[in-house]
């Protein structure tokens, strides 16, 4: 590989990204033409339907979304009837499905099940659960990206190095 180049043909990070926001804008396409909801909304859908009465923070941190984009597509769904809200402990707000928020799951479910069968296409039973682990021990790893990350940041400086270098001028 030239060391002068990035490939990003070979960069898990810009193909993650590729792959994601071409699965996620196809989904939300249909979701939205057939049902009248979001990915954003299906996945809090999927999450309340294991986890009901949860928070935000919590299902922002499982969905890998940030807190505002739930709260909005809370919000939303709320008005339309699909969750009921409370306030729980520590006065986080917290959700669970309304029976119009499992109709509209079990309605989105065959075909959300459906496009996942067509991505998969071609891959074994084994294959599929060596993809997730990978999928599992990559997500595993982002603490230590960030602390890498971290790592590169610039010390923050007392001023000594600054001073003694505008006395030997």
């Amino acid at each position: 590989m030239d060391q002068d180049h990035f490939d990003l043909r070979r960069c898990i990070g810009a193909l993650s990204t590729s792959f994601s926001s071409r699965l996620g804008a196809g989904a939300s396409q249909e979701y939205h033409r057939r049902f009248g909801i979001g990915v954003v909304e299906w996945r809090v859908l999927c999450h309340l339907a294991t986890t009901p009465w949860d928070n935000v923070i919590a299902m922002a941190n499982s969905i890998g979304l940030d807190k505002s984009s739930v709260s909005r597509a809370l919000s939303g769904m709320e008005t339309r009837g699909l969750v009921e809200m409370r306030d729980g402990a520590r006065r986080k707000r917290e959700a669970a499905l309304t029976d119009a928020g499992w109709a509209l799951h079990r309605e989105v479910l065959p075909v959300a099940r459906a496009r996942e069968a067509a991505l998969l296409d071609g891959f074994s039973p084994e294959e599929f659960e060596t993809l997730l682990d990978y999928f599992h021990r990559l997500i595993g790893n982002l603490p230590k990206v960030e602390e890498d990350a971290q790592g590169r940041l610039p010390q923050p400086s007392d001023g000594s190095d600054a001073a003694r270098s505008s006395r030997s001028s």
